[in-house]
Parts: C-alpha cells; structure tokens; sequence
C-alpha cells in the first residue's frame, strides 16, 4: 500500500545553491512529488521563502511554507507554527536528517548533480509502507 507523505525541502544550499541558481531537476522532481499524491512544504531556517520558489518556478507545487528550527528541531515546531509532522526531509545539515527521516543533501553542487532524482526514489521506495521499514533500518545503520 502506498502512503502519501509531507515532504519537507529547505532552501538554501539544497535546492537554491549559494550563487542563486537552482538545484537542476527540481522541476521534475517537485512535480513528480505532487503528481503522486505528496505534499510538498519548505522551510527554511532564515526565515519564509516563498519568493525565492516563485522566483523559480516552483511555488505551484508547494503547499506551504515555515520558519524551521535551528536545534532542537522536534520539539521546536509547535513553536515555529509547524503544525504538520515532516514524514521526508531534504536538508544539507546532517543535525535535521538525524531528527527526521529524509535525505543529507550535498551544498555542494556536483557537475551532472541528480541529488534529487535520487530524493524522488527514496520518497517512492518510502511511500511504500513495507520499503520505509527498510530506510529507516539503513538511516540507523548510518547514524551508527
């Protein structure tokens, strides 16, 4: 059975690199997210940035948009009016994966960079009930 998922990306160095340009693939990606039934938020910890979305091309895609917590990052969300429980993060701070499931993105963007082709497997192969099993045993394995 297949699972509909909050997916949670955050913006700077994940999917905005530091000189503006966008991570490539996160049109398809973003679409492909929503076409399968998931919803797509972002946050980031500088504040709301729907701009940077619009900017390009990306807001129609997203549902909403929150602060994020800078530590603590659970037991920080109702604090920061985040009244949905991430089930998928994207982030490039190991610190955010550790508190949630999701995928420790590069900040540095590779030549020929699929990161996030390789966000849109992992979030199929979890939306399968019987496959999150299996990536959350592996993200344990790798804190280890």
């Amino acid at each position: 059975m297949t699972r509909k998922l909050n997916v949670f990306f955050d913006v700077d160095h994940t999917l905005v690199m530091w000189d503006g340009r966008l991570r490539p693939h996160a049109e398809e990606v973003f679409q492909a997210i929503t076409e399968a039934g998931h919803t797509i938020y972002v946050w980031s910890g500088v504040g709301i940035r729907h701009y940077d979305m619009k900017k390009h091309g990306l807001d129609s895609y997203v549902t909403g948009y929150f602060v994020k917590p800078l530590h603590d990052y659970k037991n920080r969300l109702p604090l920061y009016k985040v009244n949905i429980m991430p089930d998928f993060v994207i982030d490039d701070y190991p610190q955010v994966i550790e508190a949630f499931r999701g995928y420790h993105i590069s900040d540095i963007l590779k030549k020929d960079d699929a990161e996030l082709l390789e966000v849109w497997r992992l979030i199929q192969l979890m939306a399968d009930e019987e496959e999150a099993e299996a990536i959350a045993d592996a993200n344990e394995a790798t804190e280890e």
